[in-house]
């Protein structure tokens, strides 16, 4: 029960910096309007409100987190080419917020990283959450899968991940 009531805080805090920060998001998001270029250099350059780096350097990872960042990479780069062609399915958008649930349940139950790691990670999760959530309700939505690719473009901005796969869209 305590380990359920820890996963269950974990994930409302998640939530709590998503809100947080939603207004900037939303803006950024917004100036997309189903615009399909996703770069980030403003973000590297002037930081993300509740992202930082540890002293200049980037966060390191452990197993679960790379494991479970790969996977999600993956699923969402598998479903992006879809999405780009306005050919990304219900059935499809679904499948992959559910993936994307499920391996931030596992990060969550699974990844041991330090304070500042952890904070920036929880950001990133409220993003991951909040496009998976968006994707699932709209497939062809202009904010969901943007918000999906932000997030997975930014993370090695601020972790060590060697074997990170970069986001392409074909």
């Amino acid at each position: 029960m305590n380990k359920s009531i820890h996963k269950l805080c974990l994930v409302l805090f998640s939530g709590f910096i998503f809100l947080a920060n939603a207004g900037s998001l939303q803006a950024e998001t917004d100036m997309s309007d189903h615009q399909h270029s996703h770069g980030h250099d403003a973000h590297a350059e002037h930081g993300v409100s509740g992202l930082s780096l540890d002293h200049g350097q980037k966060w390191k990872t452990d197993a679960p987190l790379r494991q479970g960042m790969l996977s999600i990479n993956d699923a969402v780069m598998k479903n992006v080419t879809a999405y780009h062609h306005d050919k990304l399915t219900k059935t499809d958008a679904q499948q992959l917020a559910s993936h994307i649930n499920d391996q931030v349940n596992f990060l969550v139950a699974n990844c041991k990283l330090e304070p500042g790691a952890d904070a920036t990670l929880h950001v990133l999760i409220g993003d991951l959450l909040t496009g998976a959530d968006k994707v699932a309700k709209e497939p062809l939505s202009v904010q969901g899968m943007p918000q999906l690719v932000k997030a997975l473009q930014l993370y090695p901005d601020y972790f060590e991940h060697q074997g990170w796969k970069k986001f392409t869209v074909k």
